[in-house]
């Protein structure tokens, strides 16, 4: 039993960060169309979240609901399940959270989304900015080939950062059911990342602290 006490988070991880990274490659020209239609759909929602009057809620719902689940089957079930054996735990909570955003889209009034001028919308627009256009090109930052990007709508990283900005964004008594499923990716994600020695795991980790002290503001 003493054993135990000898493994860390890196005796858990069962691959290397070469391998890692070649799941983005092989879903980015496997599947280019459906991650490029997948990017745009998150663009178009980004758009009519940030605008200021809560139009198209309904929109951004089912666009963001679609995406959570092309992004469980696309990636973590097709890709990174193989090689990672907490995935299947991991799942169902991806499936979840595509199940909420279509029942908050079916209802008669659903989350409301815009632009208000205040330090929570403020931080949810920069939390979709680093989600859409500063996490794709991180990995060519560090050396490796734009192919194997990250992208929002199928890599679960800047999906769920950005989800945390879309949650900050929306105004709504149960908005806040959300936010455990990509809180809680990114903090298994930044965990991951740290061991493969990855710096962008403090971004994931500080999304978080932000995004629970605003929840208790």
């Amino acid at each position: 039993m003493s054993d135990w006490w000898s493994y860390g988070l890196a005796d858990l991880l069962l691959f290397s960060p070469r391998v890692y990274y070649r799941l983005f490659e092989t879903m980015n020209t496997t599947w280019w169309v459906v991650v490029i239609s997948a990017f745009v759909a998150g663009l178009i929602a980004s758009g009519f979240a940030m605008r200021h009057g809560h139009r198209g809620n309904r929109v951004i719902l089912v666009l963001l609901s679609v995406i959570w689940a092309w992004m469980s089957y696309g990636f973590l079930w097709q890709y990174y399940r193989p090689i990672n054996w907490a995935v299947p735990y991991l799942l169902p909570g991806f499936v979840l959270q595509a199940v909420l955003l279509a029942v908050f889209a079916a209802r008669p009034l659903p989350l409301r989304f815009g632009w208000r001028g205040d330090l929570t919308s403020a931080i949810g627009v920069g939390f979709m900015v680093c989600a859409f256009l500063i996490y794709p090109f991180v990995g060519v930052l560090e050396g490796r080939e734009l192919v194997q990007a990250e992208l929002f709508g199928s890599a679960p990283d800047p999906t769920a950062l950005g989800m945390l900005g879309f949650t900050l964004m929306a105004r709504g008594t149960w908005r806040w059911l959300l936010l455990p499923v990509p809180l809680i990716w990114c903090v298994v994600s930044a965990a991951t990342l740290w061991v493969m020695d990855q710096q962008i795991a403090v971004v994931m980790l500080t999304a978080v602290w932000v995004t629970i002290i605003l929840r208790l503001a």
